[in-house]
């Protein structure tokens, strides 16, 4: 039988990822062949220089080796000539590899409908000058296709640094990078499309910083590292950079850093244990992305008992309407509420505000969940500069959460103020949250009952 030939490439294309991610899986990530090629570049000569990203990648640097990677390749203000050279020679160890990851930290731009990597001797008079001076993102992903699993991690969606003396007609570059679809390529950006990243306040980027702590960490398949990465920045920065994943790999679970397991546990069983609890994490982050009773329900089908029962079925009460986080404000928290986290005396005092015209802020509570006050409906808290917010109402949990301080926004979406994230401690507590290009502080009561 003669197959079309469309058809015979498509049924190549697919037995090759299958043998491919036969091979990988057979080898146990303690074996498994794992290069990372890690670029900073700061020290810009014709443009802003960024404090950041040379200790960011010492740090991943430190990151890799704890996670295994065997060849960690440190690569710091790299002008186009060296860019070119290192990506060529990082090709070598690459080719074959179970692993292949670049990280890359700098200034990084939009333009000509490509993504661009921009070496510290880059003059980049006109958008036109990107081919012949700056590194196209195609060219790094080049430089590990011939890896098993291939990952790119890009902490430069940083503004355009050169913009301001193109010419308008020239000037097709935009702030942040732009999402790309590309087969068997994880790709994690440090901020979604179109966005941009900071350096932060501290040594390290927020995104640095997290991916520093995940890369190593046990028992997190490579499927879910950009998206907890993702929620640690998102909870770092009170919500004002989002990181974006970009992934069209395998399903089955792939572990950089081996799995831990109890030493009298035969390996058959661990190995099993491993792909159940993969297999619910998955699951789990499939309902939330649906966000839907059906699919909250089918999670509880499959995994009656599982870590994330409780939260399918508080979230399956919320879409119902059941949900009863509100608490009367007179009842005290030991009332009937054993074994709960009562947040009350919440005050919420404008420092600084930066309101359109002068408009106040319009506010509200969001709690994790999908709860939020005042309800649905009603009116947002309306607040100037020298004015508080003070919540008469009590709040219990099960189980301590977050909550964040929003904005509404009558055109369209809300604003994030900032982030609060409970701890397990009773007592009052205080901090500041600056978004929006706002300031507030924010006064708290935690009590934790028997």
């Amino acid at each position: 039988m003669v197959l079309p030939r469309a058809l015979g490439d498509y049924m190549i294309r697919i037995l090759s990822i299958i043998v491919a991610v036969t091979m990988f899986l057979g080898t146990s990530p303690a074996d498994a062949r794992k290069v990372a090629l890690i670029i900073g570049n700061s020290d810009y000569q014709l443009t802003s220089p960024l404090e950041n990203p040379n200790g960011d990648a010492k740090l991943i640097l430190a990151s890799a080796r704890q996670a295994g990677f065997e060849v960690t390749t440190l690569a710091l203000d790299l002008g186009i000539g060296d860019f070119q050279k290192v990506l060529r020679n990082f090709r070598n160890s690459a080719d074959g590899a179970d692993v292949a990851m670049v990280y890359y930290a700098g200034h990084g731009i939009e333009g000509q409908g490509k993504n661009w990597l921009i070496p510290v001797d880059a003059e980049l008079g006109s958008a036109r000058d990107l081919p012949y001076e700056a590194i196209e993102l195609d060219r790094v992903m080049e430089t590990i296709a011939g890896a098993k699993m291939r990952i790119v991690v890009l902490d430069a969606c940083r503004n355009n640094p050169f913009a301001r003396t193109w010419k308008s007609s020239t000037r097709s570059v935009t702030n942040g990078l732009a999402g790309i679809d590309v087969d068997n390529f994880l790709v994690i950006y440090a901020a979604a499309p179109g966005q941009t990243a900071t350096d932060g306040v501290g040594k390290n980027s927020p995104f640095a910083t997290s991916l520093a702590r995940r890369l190593p960490q046990p028992d997190l398949p490579v499927q879910l590292l950009g998206g907890t990465v993702r929620d640690d920045v998102l909870a770092a920065t009170g919500g004002n950079q989002r990181p974006f994943v970009s992934a069209s790999i395998t399903g089955t679970p792939i572990y950089l850093v081996p799995r831990t397991q109890a030493k009298a546990e035969p390996p058959e069983t661990a190995s099993q244990a491993r792909n159940l609890e993969a297999i619910e994490d998955l699951t789990w982050q499939g309902a939330i992305a649906a966000n839907e009773v059906s699919a909250f329900s089918a999670y509880l089908s499959q995994f009656p008992s599982g870590k994330y029962a409780v939260a399918a079925s508080r979230k399956i009460s919320q879409s119902l309407g059941l949900s009863a986080a509100i608490v009367d404000a007179d009842s005290a928290p030991a009332a009937g509420l054993t074994g709960k986290f009562i947040l009350s005396n919440i005050t919420i005092e404008c420092i600084k505000l930066t309101g359109f015209l002068g408009r106040p802020d319009q506010l509200f509570l969001s709690f994790e969940g999908g709860d939020r006050f005042p309800q649905r409906g009603t009116k947002p808290f309306n607040i100037k500069k020298g004015e508080s917010w003070t919540v008469e109402e009590k709040f219990a949990f099960e189980q301590p959460i977050g909550f964040r301080v929003m904005e509404h926004d009558q055109i369209g979406g809300h604003d994030v103020i900032g982030t609060v994230t409970l701890g397990t401690e009773a007592g009052t507590f205080s901090e500041m949250l600056t978004g929006d290009s706002s300031q507030y502080k924010i006064t708290y009561t935690l009590a934790v009952t028997e």
